[in-house]
């Protein structure tokens, strides 16, 4: 083994970094707290199941569900506790030295910065999807944590629906272990800082499908607002309205082009087709919108354009109505008064303008200008 001075220095301060957690240790609490509402919740929840309550029996599981998980993570930060203070003796500084040794020649490399150490790992490409290297970085100073590492993104790639997430198991630098908790915090509890960074490197280059924050299918695309579909950038539409994201079987489109999700679209009153707000127009007399197509020249719908209709034809029926009657009631007085100069002995005189009876005097004046 070749001698490295600055690799010995950092061994010393790593080595300084456990006493000083040791010192600091707390004595870590049962939590009673977390198993008396998780109890609760399960009494509560087999309660409702027996009297069939079917709303309260899904809450009550509901809840039993989160306090299980946060009753986990209290049990996982007690058995931490419990392996720091069960440790009966400090990494020795010639182990902390070999360990930072094989890290630095599995990696190429190991650097100091300020109080973190950190390896580089290669370039990740999981699945096709190409994610650049990584650095794995210890704090010295949160070495009592039970993650005192982050994951950082030399190049990042990140998910087009989230810049923080860039790595399916690493959000805002916090990698998910998942099944890797546990021999993790076993190497970092007895300073075996080589299995550590090995360990970190294996998970970043491993996919496990049901713990990632973004699926690798939707690494580059966007899911939809309403059926949570992955739509490629070139197939996405946006909801005029809202903004939501929507992919071609969830948005309706309007003729003028206007995408719109299922909350903000309308559609006319007669036809049912979806439109926008911005081409829906209202009947002057029913006040209902509809679409330019469902609307005559006279900004009718076409069911108050046929009542309009039909009230004119009623309006110009009822007055030849009248003026019949008028008629019928005209001939009535004629025949009448026929009737009253044949009783008197009086010649029938048919009716005839006026001009008709004074023809003959016209012509006699006509003859008489015309002689010499």
């Amino acid at each position: 083994m070749i001698w490295n001075p600055f690799l010995w220095r950092t061994a010393r301060r790593i080595e300084t970094a456990y006493r000083r957690q040791q010192r600091d240790e707390p004595t870590p609490d049962l939590p009673w707290s977390a198993w008396q509402r998780l109890s609760d919740a399960v009494r509560l929840g087999s309660l409702a199941d027996r009297r069939d309550w079917r709303h309260a029996c899904e809450q009550r599981w509901r809840q039993a569900d989160g306090e299980f998980d946060l009753l986990l993570s209290d049990l996982r930060a007690l058995r931490h506790g419990l392996q720091l203070r069960r440790r009966t003796k400090l990494p020795q500084l010639v182990d902390l030295y070999a360990e930072l040794v094989a890290a630095h020649e599995e990696f190429d490399g190991l650097a100091v910065d300020d109080s973190e150490i950190y390896v580089t790992t290669e370039p990740v490409t999981l699945e096709g999807v190409y994610l650049g290297p990584f650095e794995i970085r210890l704090n010295l100073v949160r070495l009592d944590e039970q993650e005192p590492y982050r994951i950082v993104a030399i190049e990042p790639h990140p998910a087009q629906t989230s810049s923080e997430t860039t790595h399916p198991h690493v959000h805002y630098e916090k990698l998910c272990l998942g099944d890797g908790k546990a021999p993790v915090a076993a190497a970092l509890a007895e300073g075996r800082l080589y299995d550590l960074f090995q360990l970190l490197r294996q998970i970043l280059l491993t996919y496990g499908e049901g713990s990632a924050y973004v699926p690798l299918e939707a690494w580059h695309g966007t899911p939809c607002g309403e059926c949570d579909a992955t739509v490629d950038e070139d197939d996405l539409y946006l909801c005029r309205g809202c903004e939501t994201s929507l992919c071609g079987d969830c948005v309706r489109v309007c003729d003028c082009g206007a995408a719109h999700c299922h909350d903000c679209a309308t559609s006319c009153s007669s036809c049912e087709e979806t439109t926008c707000s911005r081409c829906l127009t209202a009947c002057e007399l029913c006040e209902s919108e509809f679409c330019a197509n469902c609307l005559t020249g006279e900004g009718l719908c076409h069911a108050c354009q046929e009542a309009a209709e039909e009230e004119r034809l009623a309006e110009e029926r009822a007055a030849e109505e009248a003026e019949d009657a008028a008629d019928e009631q005209f001939i009535a007085a004629e025949s009448e008064s026929e009737v009253h100069a044949v009783r008197l002995g009086e010649a029938l005189v048919s009716p005839r303008p006026r001009h008709h009876r004074n023809r003959p005097l016209r012509n006699l004046g006509r003859r008489r200008s015309a002689a010499p």
